[in-house]
């Protein structure tokens, strides 16, 4: 079998060394504001300035839209000089130029998913107003480099960003994850492409005001990714003619990605509808050029691209595609095609748009309309009091003989899309019942206790893709059992306990281990006594969550390990509100528990000197080496997993594990009038070492496990100002 894909790599982006920049095109006047007015007033009225908190968080006051979305698009360069070009350079199919050999297949996979070229389409196609906006965030970018050259990385050779990188980049997040269930057709069946798929997972929780103690929804937006590379966020306010708010976004990226504006707060979760099908197509023995159509033989496309590198040369790669799009696997006698679900006629930015400028819940149905959503779990809230959620993406319709959960016969008509789906069909909830809703990458017959969805009325392609779990329903995670074990205890939640869940470290069903434990009578000891009183909480001073985690690596790695979790656990109890199922394991199990209880104990000794560390001994946050210790755990096969999730990467020398990935940008709002909103990002604001807020909010709130407020309204701002840049905007 010759495979011709492997994954987009996640990139580690070099910080620029050079000290940070001045950045205004008049001069700034450090912390002061232009008068003593309240940000975006006074002197401030007409003009367009940058304030920057003491987080180094930008706040943008513009007498526009078109001007707002220019300082955005400076004030991202300013923060990510590095990052956002390399979003841009992969997007465009040109990585190559920094990555060399290592960068051919990222890049073929924006040649032949068509990024640049239906980006071009798409912008021609945009309405006045809509090219208009997105080229004001463009020369904003282009306007810092200009006057900052030296930030431009010396792999960047364009003479500017144009809105065409912008939307492809826009192109190639939303293709990621209709790529990652192409492959996944692949895999299930029988064909194992070399393509690293992107790990992804979120937190998302609605309350209504019925059970708030304010009386107003509260939302949890949460999103589980990288903290370095392509999908590392941004923070910023905006008040910019009638787009004001306050959320994180993309380095490259146009308006708020996820948070909130006056009047209604949104998230999203992965977990959706199938958005992408593998086409296993005959080729002709005489001529593997040629496959079979509805018994007509026609010929596979050949498309050249040139890709550079970095010493300045350039060379052509040739990669294929028949009319459901392109190869990515060819076998014997036989060839796998991927088609797509979203196209040139996609319009990401005009979804995001109604989102941002909403005022309602009804913005967002209307941007989840345009088909042109992430396959995701989309949840919002607004001021009005509404909570609603919508199961989302660009879905086509099928012939429901087939098994679209596998590749599926090319070379009949039979199997052709029939168009697609109108968002009406989509499972979608207006303020349930039960007064709250979760998803936290679970399927939606698991999100509240009586599910209001019928599954077995829709087609299992429209509700979940196969790539999203191990089945399409009937199962939860740890993530969603505990919170649903939070928000249906408690049906007067105040603000508090909003913040608290958010961060809350203790993994469902932990007591249910202890139990196990206790069971399997091992020696008694200081240690044992101490863990069989252990309140389940992963915080980072906590020295009986590192050894519940030392004793559960220790069973992982036994050959029964696996079967005793699946006798063990058992979270959809909470879902079918029943009682756990009885633990049942007879005397060999046992003896395995005890055994990895003491080769635990032991690995901890040897490792760490003694057994008394606590858990932020090992599990450290921050940067560059730089860490503090941290609270919260990741890991379902460990019982680790927390509503603050993390992922760790490998132990160094001195048996430490750095965050890399989990709890991103997360934000609590409450739809009071005005909006609350709290949040914060796992390393710091701004890609220069020099920075203070390189890493400071590791050190302070994110390794203290407490949000920050937003200060998005100019009264809260006034007394946090670091410093004001105004700007005279090219649009």
């Amino acid at each position: 079998m010759r495979l011709l894909l492997i994954g987009l790599c996640t990139l580690f982006l070099a910080a620029c060394d050079q000290p940070a920049p001045e950045t205004s095109v008049s001069a700034p006047s450090g912390a002061e504001t232009a008068s003593s007015a309240l940000p975006g007033q006074g002197d401030d009225a007409g003009r367009t300035v940058i304030y920057r908190d003491s987080f180094g968080v930008p706040h943008i006051y513009a007498p526009t839209v078109e001007a707002g979305l220019y300082a955005q698009g400076w004030a991202q360069a300013e923060d990510r000089p590095a990052q956002l070009l390399m979003n841009l350079k992969i997007a465009i199919g040109e990585l190559t130029e920094i990555a060399g050999e290592g960068g051919v297949q990222p890049s073929l996979i924006s040649h032949m998913f068509g990024h640049m070229r239906n980006a071009s389409i798409s912008v021609a196609n945009m309405t006045e107003t809509e090219r208009g906006r997105l080229t004001a965030f463009a020369n904003g970018i282009s306007d810092f480099y200009q006057a900052h050259p030296e930030d431009v990385p010396p792999w960047w050779n364009h003479p500017a960003v144009n809105p065409e990188m912008i939307d492809a980049f826009g192109r190639m997040f939303l293709y990621n994850w209709s790529i990652d269930e192409a492959m996944g057709d692949l895999r299930r069946g029988g064909v194992n492409p070399d393509f690293i798929e992107e790990q992804r997972a979120s937190n998302q929780w609605a309350v209504s005001p019925s059970r708030t103690a304010s009386g107003h929804a509260i939302l949890l937006i949460d999103p589980h990714l990288a903290w370095f590379g392509v999908s590392r966020f941004w923070e910023m306010r905006i008040h910019a003619g009638e787009l004001r708010g306050s959320g994180v976004g993309l380095p490259g990226a146009p308006y708020i990605g996820l948070g909130h504006n006056e009047n209604v707060a949104w998230a999203m979760t992965t977990g959706g509808p199938d958005t992408a099908d593998v086409y296993e197509i005959e080729l002709d023995p005489d001529d593997p050029n040629r496959y079979l159509f509805d018994d007509e033989w026609r010929e596979i496309e050949q498309f050249t691209a040139a890709l550079p590198f970095p010493d300045g040369s350039s060379r052509e790669y040739v990669w294929e595609a028949s009319h459901h799009g392109p190869i990515i696997a060819r076998g014997e006698g036989v060839a796998y095609a991927a088609r797509m679900a979203y196209d040139s006629g996609t319009n990401r930015n005009r979804a995001w748009e109604f989102l941002n400028f909403a005022e309602d819940y009804t913005g967002a149905v209307a941007a989840c309309e345009t088909l042109s959503m992430f396959p995701q779990n989309v949840m919002v809230a607004d001021t009005s009091g509404n909570i609603y959620y919508q199961r989302t993406g660009r879905v086509p319709v099928r012939d429901l003989s087939y098994d679209w959960s596998l590749p599926v016969d090319g070379n009949t008509s039979a199997t052709e899309w029939q168009g697609f789906h109108p968002a009406q069909d989509h499972l979608q909830v207006l303020n349930p019942a039960a007064g709250y809703m979760q998803n936290c990458n679970i399927p939606p017959d698991a999100m509240i206790p009586d599910s209001p969805f019928s599954l077995d009325a829709q087609p299992d392609y429209l509700f979940s893709s196969a790539d999203y779990g191990p089945s399409r329903d009937g199962w939860i995670n740890q993530r969603g059992a505990r919170a649903i074990d939070l928000l249906s205890a408690d049906s007067d939640v105040t603000i508090e306990e909003a913040l608290a869940y958010a961060v809350d470290v203790q993994p469902y069903g932990f007591r249910r281990w202890l139990e196990v434990l206790a069971a399997a009578e091992a020696p008694a000891s200081a240690e044992l006594t101490e863990i069989l009183g252990w309140d389940g909480q992963i915080t980072k001073d906590s020295s009986a969550a590192l050894k519940y985690y030392y004793w559960r690596a220790a069973l992982d790695e036994t050959e029964a390990g696996s079967a005793i979790r699946d006798l063990v656990d058992d979270h959809y109890s909470i879902v079918e509100q029943r009682p756990p199922r009885a633990i049942e394991l007879d005397d060999e199990q046992l003896a395995t528990v005890r055994e990895a209880w003491l080769n635990g104990l032991n690995r901890m000794l040897s490792d760490l000197g003694d057994t008394t560390q606590p858990w932020g001994r090992v599990f450290r946050t921050g940067r560059d080496g730089v860490t503090w210790p941290v609270g919260g755990g990741g890991g379902d096969h460990l019982g680790l997993t927390t509503m603050r999730t993390m992922g760790y990467a490998d132990a160094n020398e001195n048996h430490e594990r750095q965050g890399v990935s989990g709890q991103t940008s997360t934000q609590i709002v409450v739809l009071s009038e005005p909006i609350q909103s709290w949040l914060y990002l796992p390393t710091g604001q701004s890609d220069r070492p020099d920075s203070p807020h390189y890493r400071d909010q590791s050190e302070t709130v994110f390794s203290d496990r407490e949000l920050k407020p937003s200060w998005w309204l100019p009264e809260d701002l006034a007394g946090n100002i670091e410093s004001r840049t105004e700007l005279d905007p090219r649009l």
